[in-house]
C-alpha cells in the first residue's frame, strides 16, 4: 500500500478484497496461536504449550485446526502459507481459482463453531484485575471494522491520516533497552485487539453484537489482560468474516487483472491493522523507482510504554508475593500483550 502510494497507482476494489482476505487469515493465525500456546497455559495449570499436547490435546487440536485455516487462505489467495507471494504492489501476479476457494470455504466454515467455542474458554478465564487508564490508538473507519484502511483514532478524540504519522507518533530511545519506545505525543498508548475493539465495536454486524451481548462481554475493556478476550472475539469475528468474502468470490468469480504500473515514482506512507496493533510503513523513491529512505513503526514498539506502565499498575496484585510469583504475574502480563521481539528490533 505504501509502495503504491509512492507509485500513485490505486487498486481494485476485488484486490482490496482479496488483500482483506490475506489479513484476515493472518489475525485468525496470529490470535489462534497466541491464544492457545502462549497464553492457555498460564490458565490450566500446563508449563508449556508441549505440556498443553497431552494435558488437553483438544484445546491443542483447535489452535492447529485454526493455524490450517489461515494457512490455507494466505496459501490459495496469495501462493504461500509464508512469506506470501503473489501479493505485490499494483496487484496481485496470480489468482485464486473458484475450485480452490471452495475447498478453504468448506474448512472456514468448519471452524466457525471452533472459533467460537475459543471465545467462549477465554471468557471463563479468572484474570488478575489491574487497574489502569490509558490511550487507545487504532485505524477506524464508518464502513468497516476497520483494518485495512482507514484513518487513525483514539480516545483522546486525535483523528488523522496515516501520511501524518510522524506528527503524532514519536519514538524514543531509553538507556536500558535497545528497542524503540513508541509513544502518542509523549504519552503511553496501547495499539491492538483491545485498542481496535473498544475504538471500533460498533461496526461489527449486528448479529455479532447480539452474540457478544449473550456473552456479556463490555463495549469497553480497560484490564490489559482483557487483551486476551479482546483477541479471541477478534479470532471469531476474522473467521467469519473469512467465510463471508470466500462466499462472495465464488459466487461473484474473480476476474483476472493485469499489475498496474507505476504513474510516478514519489513518497508513500500507509497503515494497516497487523494483529498486535497499527503497523506503519512510508517509502521514498528515487526517479528511477529505487527505494532511498524506508521507515517502518511496529505495534510492538507502540507498546513498549504501555506494557512498563502496566508492570508498574501490577504493584497491589505483586504485594506478599514471592519472587517467583511476582516473575510469573509479570511473564503473564507480557504474554497478554502478545509482543513480537523482532517487530521491536526492527
Amino acid at each position: 500500500k505504501a509502495i503504491e502510494d509512492a507509485c500513485n497507482i490505486e487498486v481494485s476494489d476485488q484486490n482490496k478484497d482479496l488483500r482483506r482476505l490475506l489479513l484476515a487469515g493472518q489475525m485468525i493465525q496470529s490470535h489462534a496461536l497466541h491464544l492457545y500456546l502462549l497464553v492457555l497455559p498460564d490458565f490450566v495449570g500446563a508449563s508449556s504449550s508441549f505440556e498443553l499436547q497431552n494435558t488437553h490435546s483438544e484445546h491443542f487440536k483447535n489452535a492447529v485446526r485454526l493455524k490450517h485455516l489461515a494457512d490455507e487462505i494466505v496459501k490459495t489467495v496469495a501462493s504461500r502459507a509464508v512469506h506470501p507471494v503473489s501479493n505485490v504492489p499494483g496487484g496481485f501476479k496470480h489468482f485464486p481459482d473458484k475450485s480452490a476457494l471452495k475447498k478453504v470455504f468448506d474448512t472456514a466454515k468448519k471452524s466457525e463453531h471452533i472459533a467460537f467455542e475459543t471465545l467462549k474458554l477465554f471468557l471463563t478465564f479468572d484474570y488478575p484485575q489491574v487497574a489502569r487508564k490509558n490511550i487507545y490508538s487504532a485505524l477506524s473507519s464508518d464502513k468497516e471494522y476497520a483494518f485495512y484502511d482507514g484513518v487513525i483514532t483514539d480516545t483522546t478524540e486525535n483523528s488523522w491520516q496515516p501520511k501524518n504519522y510522524r506528527h503524532y507518533i514519536y519514538e524514543e530511545l531509553v538507556p536500558y533497552n535497545r528497542a524503540k519506545f513508541g509513544t502518542l505525543k509523549g504519552h503511553t498508548m496501547m495499539v491492538g485487539a483491545m485498542a481496535r475493539f473498544n475504538l471500533n465495536w460498533q461496526h461489527l454486524p449486528k448479529s455479532f453484537l447480539a452474540q457478544m451481548q449473550e456473552l456479556n462481554i463490555s463495549h469497553q475493556l480497560n484490564n490489559p489482560f482483557d487483551n486476551i478476550v479482546a483477541q479471541a472475539n477478534e479470532n471469531y469475528y476474522f473467521v467469519i468474516l473469512a467465510n463471508n468474502l470466500l462466499e462472495k468470490f465464488i459466487k461473484e468469480d474473480i476476474t483476472e487483472e493485469s499489475l498496474l504500473e507505476p504513474k510516478s515514482f514519489g513518497h508513500g506512507t500507509s497503515a494497516c491493522e497487523a494483529p498486535r496493533g497499527t503497523l506503519f510503513h512510508h517509502y521514498e523513491l528515487d526517479k528511477e523507482g529505487y527505494i532511498v529512505k524506508a521507515d517502518i513503526i511496529t505495534p510492538t514498539v507502540q507498546n513498549l510504554p504501555s506494557m512498563e506502565y502496566d508492570m508498574k499498575n501490577l504493584s497491589p496484585i505483586l504485594e506478599g508475593k514471592s519472587r517467583e510469583e511476582i516473575n510469573y504475574l509479570i511473564e503473564m502480563l507480557i504474554r497478554g500483550y502478545d509482543p513480537c521481539i523482532t517487530c521491536a528490533t526492527h
